[in-house]
């Protein structure tokens, strides 16, 4: 968190959404001056993101997870672009991951490009529980900015596996909702191509023993998920 707000420190306004947190978040958040603690009960990534953006004061909206870093070339290269851009504009920032200290080349996490600014006028988070994405009122002009933002993904294998498990079963739940079936030939089939995928595919093979966990990891989180839905609709 202290990482990611000093790299924010430019800014001239930054809300943090703080669900309960146990931990020193809001002791953290207060020794900076240009940041400001919205406390909310957990709505779902969507809803819950989508709070902040309604809290804030100006209405091109930055959003960003606290491991992840904006450094001072993108933070003029946002600037830049912005200053001459209408409000259905959308900008794709490129993102550099790191697993357990070191840079990830495959796995389909490289390259990885996300959508993090955008004018609150057109465009809002959707409501999903998780993997959530924005909803834009007109057609959006989507602009691909050059300068990365550094994301410290995990930095622990426990953490990964327990990340990744909570995600699956929030998919799993959104699935649900949605009325999404899933049979047992799936169930069976997409972890195994989900691994080949990861691992030959997008080359998680060069990444080493990180790129095995890694693909592991994806192909446990397919199985999570479709099980649970399986089990669920049974």
């Amino acid at each position: 968190m202290t990482a990611c707000l000093e790299s924010l420190k430019d800014f001239e306004e930054i809300i943090v959404v703080d669900n309960g947190s146990s931990d020193a978040t809001i002791d953290i958040a207060s020794t900076f001056p240009n940041v400001r603690v919205l406390k909310s009960e957990w709505k779902g990534y969507g809803a819950t993101r989508q709070l902040g953006v309604d809290a804030a004061r100006h209405n091109w909206i930055l959003w960003m997870d606290a491991d992840e870093r904006m450094t001072p070339a993108l933070r003029e290269e946002i600037l830049v672009t912005l200053a001459h851009s209408p409000t259905n504009s959308i900008l794709s920032i490129p993102r550099r991951n790191f697993f357990v200290g070191k840079e990830i080349h495959g796995c389909g996490w490289s390259p990885d490009r996300v959508l993090r600014v955008f004018n609150r006028e057109n465009t809002s988070f959707d409501d999903k529980k998780v993997h959530e994405g924005l909803h834009s009122k007109s057609q959006r002009d989507v602009v691909r900015l050059n300068q990365a933002l550094i994301h410290f993904s995990y930095v622990s294998i426990q953490q990964f596996f327990e990340k990744n498990n909570r995600y699956a079963l929030l998919a799993a739940d959104e699935r649900i909702r949605l009325g999404r079936k899933v049979y047992i030939p799936e169930v069976i089939l997409r972890p195994l191509w989900e691994f080949f995928r990861a691992y030959i595919l997008k080359l998680g093979f060069r990444d080493g023993l990180r790129g095995l966990i890694i693909s592991l990891g994806s192909a446990i989180y397919v199985l999570i998920r479709d099980a649970t839905c399986l089990l669920r609709n049974s």
